[in-house]
């Protein structure tokens, strides 16, 4: 990084940060209290501060609070970075982008749960429970403590979308954290149904799989995890999915939406779909015709996801 970037990157940061101490000031004045998951917070942890770089706000509400966080920030001057209508059925159900108000283009990412986690009642309980205070920006906001911090970069290595910087946070987490941090984080995956995704996401990283070894965590992968750490076509994973639905009626419900997203989805994201009727229809033969292109590459990432899932399990 040059000089240039890490100024740019610093002041980024410094209004980052105000926007997380804000918007949890905002939501608490309302009743609803919010943990910064990651930024500032996870930077600390990791003893990486001036170095990690974030681009985004990260905040868990409860997930029975969701829909009146929503409106809160929808009230407040932020503006939804999703389609408007009826939600695209594609999307990550447990978090929503929002673009808080300013010049800058500053998105807080409003979670209800987290990828990999299966019972988001339990991971909002527990995290809030242990939550701890941290002084940021001339404010405080809650972070999780050291075991969920742990749940959460080994989940989130399991997931990384298109960065690198999970895997680089997870090899870090490896370092600075100490095996009693790994036990009580595992704990905290069985508690909250995050134990296939806390233990893949251990074992990407050298030294991982030894760890995941002691701590009891399952071997077996599925096609879906590898497709998604090595950051398959959109078609690959789609693929993947469809494969490890149990019926026929599932399968449909997942592929239907993807192949024919809703006008509001297909607007907000095609300037030819928003040229009317017919560029919407034109948008999506063209949409289709893509799909028909990529096949031959989605197939190969399919097979070769299926046989890093069938080697996991055989050791």
């Amino acid at each position: 990084m040059t000089a240039s970037q890490a100024t740019s990157a610093a002041v980024r940061h410094l209004a980052l940060d105000a926007t997380a101490v804000a918007t949890c000031a905002r939501l608490a004045d309302r009743g609803i209290p919010a943990i910064l998951l990651k930024g500032a917070g996870l930077a600390r942890r990791l003893g990486t501060e001036g170095r990690r770089v974030y681009s985004d706000v990260d905040l868990l509400v409860a997930p029975d609070d969701f829909d009146r966080a929503e409106a809160l920030l929808a009230g407040s001057g932020f503006r939804s970075a999703l389609p408007p209508g009826r939600p695209d059925p594609r999307l990550l159900w447990y978090e929503r982008p929002w673009y808080a108000p300013g010049p800058a283009p500053l998105v807080v990412d409003l979670h209800r749960g987290f990828h990999g986690v299966a019972d988001p009642q339990a991971f909002w309980t527990l995290l809030s429970a242990s939550a701890q205070r941290l002084p940021l920006a001339g404010g405080t906001v809650a972070v999780p403590d050291v075991a969920a911090t742990a749940l959460l970069v080994a989940v989130h290595a399991a997931m990384p979308g298109r960065s690198d910087r999970p895997y680089a946070d997870l090899l870090r987490a490896l370092v600075v954290f100490p095996v009693e941090a790994w036990r009580a984080a595992t704990v905290l995956a069985r508690q909250t149904g995050a134990v296939p995704a806390f233990g893949f996401g251990l074992r990407l990283a050298p030294g991982g799989a030894e760890l995941a070894d002691r701590l009891g965590l399952p071997r077996r992968t599925s096609r879906t995890q590898w497709a998604a750490v090595r950051r398959v076509s959109g078609p690959a994973y789609v693929l993947a999915r469809l494969a490890e639905l149990p019926t026929g009626r599932d399968r449909w419900r997942h592929l239907v939406p993807y192949l024919l997203p809703p006008p509001t989805a297909m607007r907000h994201g095609s300037r030819l779909a928003r040229r009317g009727p017919v560029g919407l229809s034109a948008a999506y033969l063209l949409r289709f015709a893509r799909h028909v292109v990529s096949l031959p590459t989605a197939v190969r990432e399919l097979w070769t996801a299926t046989r890093l899932a069938r080697r996991s399990r055989h050791g």
